[in-house]
This record gives structure tokens, sequence and C-alpha cells, in this order.
């Protein structure tokens, strides 16, 4: 038969609530007192029901965690740091993927509601839908409802702490690059699961120099190697003219530096290539690629500090949501074909 709360309070000589406080870290207790209370912990190998201290504190040490896949190792990185971050502060983490899905709202909605049902003390929503624009418009009213604390990351949601990178600045800068080394006619292949804040910088550069965009070198689609791979055939075979390619994360790069190889052609001396995100295996891959880095350790941690802060809140405090906006810097490799015309910032 397992142990009961009550049967630690009688071994110990203590009340219940007095367990309950040992158990829950509230409250201060005599030294003597926690450590009778831990020896009987031990002896009768009592492990506390989860629901029943949830019950008592209103707590249940779990985070909800929204992700659009884990495929691209970008959006693994940010998991990754958000649990151990969370782990560290004795938290643990529901994790639930969109999948790479055209219109992946319906499965954030349902996790959601999820994360709601099993009381988590919190939300990080990492998701790229555009949350305003939501089916389901009772998903906002259920949250302010429960008084939720939620951080979105990479995602603009009204009224929301949030934690961004600023992408149109990234994509500025990755595509005036290649405008600085000459390319006039530049590609873009970008996708649903990327921040159109991408693909908006990379009109921008074209504006700010003068350059017409070409609506025919743009293609749109799922972000994967495999759209990459496609888009990047699919341009080649076409009559359009380009020399660049900016795309809209590395997986889409990788697939299209595959695809250009597959053609006999060669990077960058054919079509030269800028990526983004600055996955593990950008610098690995011959030609290394050319991308945008992204700061993803001070961005998660960042919107791990911003969570707890509303966790531990008092009701009746009231917090301005916070906006905080990373800085993205250009990572030069071989793939833009400036190796030797301007230093590289890898490391």
């Amino acid at each position: 038969m397992k142990s009961t709360i009550k049967d630690v309070a009688r071994e110990a000589r203590v009340s219940i609530a007095t367990v309950s406080r040992v158990i829950n870290n509230r409250d201060r207790v005599k030294d003597s007192t926690r450590r009778k209370v831990e020896e009987a912990i031990k002896k009768l190998q009592f492990n506390p029901n989860h629901i029943a201290r949830t019950m008592i504190n209103g707590e249940t040490k779990s985070v909800g965690l929204v992700v659009p896949h884990l495929s691209n190792e970008y959006w693994s990185q940010v998991a990754e740091v958000i649990q151990e971050e969370l782990w560290q502060l004795g938290y643990t983490v529901m994790l639930c993927t969109t999948s790479v899905v055209e219109n992946p709202v319906d499965r954030e909605v349902a996790f959601l509601k999820n994360f709601i049902e099993r009381h988590v003390d919190g939300i990080i929503f990492g998701s790229l839908s555009d949350f305003s624009s939501f089916d389901h418009p009772d998903i906002k009213a259920i949250l302010a409802e429960e008084q939720m604390a939620i951080v979105a990351f990479d995602q603009r949601i009204p009224g929301v702490s949030q934690v961004n990178g600023d992408h149109m600045y990234g994509a500025q800068i990755a595509v005036n690059h290649l405008i600085k080394l000459g390319h006039k006619q530049i590609a873009y292949i970008g996708g649903s699961l990327i921040n159109p804040d991408r693909e908006f910088g990379y009109r921008n550069a074209h504006v700010i120099n003068n350059l017409t965009v070409n609506e025919s070198l743009i293609r749109r689609g799922i972000a994967t190697y495999d759209f990459g791979y496609a888009s990047m055939q699919e341009l080649l075979n076409s009559e359009e003219e380009f020399t660049a390619l900016f795309c809209g994360n590395d997986l889409i790069a990788l697939g299209a530096l595959k695809a250009i190889e597959s053609n006999s052609l060669k990077v960058p001396d054919d079509v030269a290539i800028v990526g983004y995100d600055d996955i593990n295996i950008a610098r690995m891959i011959k030609p290394a690629l050319t991308t945008i880095r992204q700061p993803v350790k001070e961005m998660a941690k960042a919107a791990v500090a911003l969570l707890i802060e509303l966790i531990e809140a008092d009701e009746n405090q009231e917090i301005t949501p916070k906006n905080l906006l990373f800085q993205m810097e250009l990572v030069i490799r071989e793939s833009s074909g400036a190796m030797e015309k301007e230093p590289s910032n890898d490391n």
C-alpha cells in the first residue's frame, strides 16, 4: 500500500499542513522539523501526488511549449534551450509541434486548449501563424479568462509579452550583401513556416538600392529541404535570369544548393546563395553557407525569463507586456563568393 501524507505526518509527529509546507517549500519551517519530515518521506518512500500538490498551491510546475516543427535545427535548438532553462528552475515542459503543414491553426488551437485543461503554469507560443487571424476567436477569450501567463516567441500577439528577431533587418542585410557583390537579379525562396518579415526585408533591400523585384523569381511553399530543391530546379528550368538566391531558411538553402550541383553548376560561381538561421550544418557543408545568424540561446532564455516573471507575479500586480527585439548577424562564408572580399564573422 502506498504511503499517504497522513502517514508522513504521523511518522514525523507533525501536522499535515507542516508536511505540505515542506513538500511545496512554502513558508518557513524549522530546520529540525524539515529534517524529520524529509526522513519520514524517505523512510516511507512517499511520492507526493502531483494532482494533490496542484490543488494545494495552484501550481503544476509545468509549461506548455508550441513550436512549428523540430526537423529544422533552429526550432530544435530553441526547444532544447527553453527546456533546459525551465528545468533549472524546477519546471517540466509539455512540447507540442504543429508539424510541417500549410495550415497549422487547428493543431495550435487544440494544443492551447489542452495546456489550459492540464493547468500548466504558463505557455511559450512559438508558432508562425498569425494569432490575430485565428478562425477560433474564443482562444484569446479563454487565455484572458484563465489569466494564463503566455509569451510569444517569434510571433506577434497583440497585448502579449514577446521575443522577436529583427527579421526584416536580417533579410535586408543578407540581400544588401549580394547586391554589394554586384548581383542585380536575386531570387527568393520562402515558405509558410517562415516569418514574412524576411520577404519584406528582401523587397526593402531592392527598393533601397533602386532595383526592381522580379516577381517571377519568388517561390513560396512549405519551408523544407525538398521544397528548396524543387524550387531551385523550377527556377533553373525557367527562362528567368538570376545570379543569386536568398533563402528564407538554411534548409531551403541546402536544398537549392544540391539542385544547383545536380545541374552541373557551381556555387557561388554560377549562383551565389545566402541562407538564414545559421544552423550547425551551414558551416560544415562545401561550400560553407553564408547565412544570417540568430542569437538562439539569448532569445530562448529571454522568453523563459519573461514567462517566469508573469508566473510569479502577484495576482493584483499589473504587468505591461514587453516586446524584446534581437538583432541578426550576417555570417559570411563561401556560398556568396565574398570570402576574399569581406572578413568572415564565423567562429
